[in-house]
């Protein structure tokens, strides 16, 4: 049996496997150990365990769950209540105001977090009951902080980020820094279309009766900027090359036991046990399909797959921009039925030769397909963020969470657009350091 055919069957078992709904990490160990089998035997199998080891210890890794408890330790201190509180103050009286708090909010979590499921569930919580209690519409409430929570993977520390670049090598300090501007930029055109809509709608978002002075204003500050300097020290010793990526991740982690301990003063121990058990199982999820992902394109390897699709697609008579619209729009339809850290796991290896091949820049190439994979976690029928607003807020109607996300979808698609026509948005900032 040629190896182009046992990819052919071990791609369309994995494509059966997901649709009968066996989990991700199932489906691509599976198709990927078989794929192996048939092609070297039982010596290929033997070479899984040490390529899976020499993978799952690359150091870059090291820092997803340190960033992710830092994360969970600064949420159960209240803190995502107060960027609320804080952004409501500020944005209230706006049109939409709630919605736009909401964004605002999401936007310094995703900050904290680099999960955008963590900041759907921390953010929609709070907001989109408080939405729907001055009557906001549904659809309307729910999209605003769906679609922002996902800016968590935009937004450094992008665990998204911390997966390409151990896959690709590209340094994650540069795909961090390179996420900033793109990121600011996407929650700042949501807050614009949340404003739009309730300009031109305004029974969707009824004016809040609360007015704010400056000192209310600026007193809900207090309560967040020790977290937000922790933030920008983190990230600002990585941009300034002060800190590794993990070294900063673990002073990050470390700083946020003290923040929460000293200042909110909500360090017990009902607060610590849950910040670890959702660190331990959003991490091992994590590296149980980096795992499995990367047997399966170990298979696409050996089968020399990434070569022969840069030799056939570098062979076309077709200009570079136009095969990176193709690809992207490939990978529009490919998140709506797979995960995201999965996609951007298997898809990776592939498209990366190709890219390059065509003359573009690998950290480019990661942050248009984070943006890419945005919309993965936010279009029906898999995307996560989806499912987590419905669980947080179980009385929101599913149908209403699928409609309230579209406007953003169309959003992120444009600036998607905007990237792949003006890469120098996404690596002016790098270029800097």
């Amino acid at each position: 049996m040629s190896a182009d055919l046992i990819v052919v069957l071990a791609v369309t078992l994995l494509v059966v496997l997901i649709a009968i709904k066996v989990p991700i990490y199932v489906s691509l160990g599976v198709s990927g150990l078989l794929g192996l089998y048939f092609m070297q035997g039982l010596i290929g199998l033997d070479q899984v365990p040490i390529a899976l080891v020499s993978q799952l210890q690359n150091y870059s890794l090291m820092a997803a769950p340190l960033f992710i408890f830092m994360g969970e330790v600064l949420a159960v201190s209240g803190l995502g209540r107060d960027l609320f509180r804080a952004a409501y103050r500020w944005l209230g009286r706006v049109p939409g105001g709630l919605a736009a708090s909401a964004i605002g909010s999401s936007t310094a979590f995703g900050a904290m977090s680099g999960v955008s499921i963590s900041s759907v569930a921390v953010v929609g919580r709070m907001a989109v009951p408080e939405m729907l209690d001055r009557g906001y519409r549904p659809s309307y409430a729910s999209g605003s902080v769906v679609a922002s929570g996902a800016l968590a993977m935009l937004i450094p520390p992008s665990l998204m980020f911390i997966l390409y670049s151990s896959v690709t090598g590209v340094g994650v300090a540069d795909l961090f820094t390179g996420g900033i501007v793109p990121g600011l930029m996407l929650s700042g055109l949501m807050i614009l279309w949340v404003v739009f809509v309730a300009v031109v709608k305004p029974s969707w978002a009824p004016a809040p009766p609360e007015k704010f002075t400056l000192a209310e204003k600026m007193s809900s500050l207090l309560r967040i900027t020790p977290a937000m300097v922790l933030i920008l020290l983190v990230l600002g010793s990585i941009y300034a090359g002060w800190a590794t990526p993990t070294e900063a991740a673990a002073v990050g982690a470390a700083g946020a036991i003290v923040l929460v301990g000293v200042f909110y003063r909500a360090l017990n121990w009902a607060n610590m046990k849950a910040a670890m058990v959702a660190t331990t199982f959003v991490s091992t999820v994590l590296m149980v399909i980096v795992g499995t992902a990367f047997i399966f394109t170990q298979m696409l390897v050996v089968a020399r797959v990434p070569d022969k699709i840069t030799a056939y697609v570098t062979a076309l008579d077709l200009a570079p921009i136009v095969i990176i619209l193709i690809m992207m729009v490939i990978l529009v339809l490919l998140g709506c039925l797979v995960d995201a850290a999965s996609l951007l796991l298997v898809v990776t290896p592939i498209l990366l030769p190709t890219v390059v091949a065509l003359g573009y820049d690998p950290l480019w190439l990661g942050i248009i397909l984070v943006v890419n994979l945005e919309m993965a976690v936010i279009t029906p029928p898999v995307g996560l963020n989806l499912y987590t607003m419905k669980s947080v807020v179980p009385d929101l109607d599913l149908a209403d969470i699928f409609k309230g996300v579209v406007p953003y979808i169309i959003i992120e698609f444009a600036l998607l657009l905007l990237l792949i026509f003006v890469p120098e948005i996404a690596l002016w900032l790098p270029n800097q350091r």
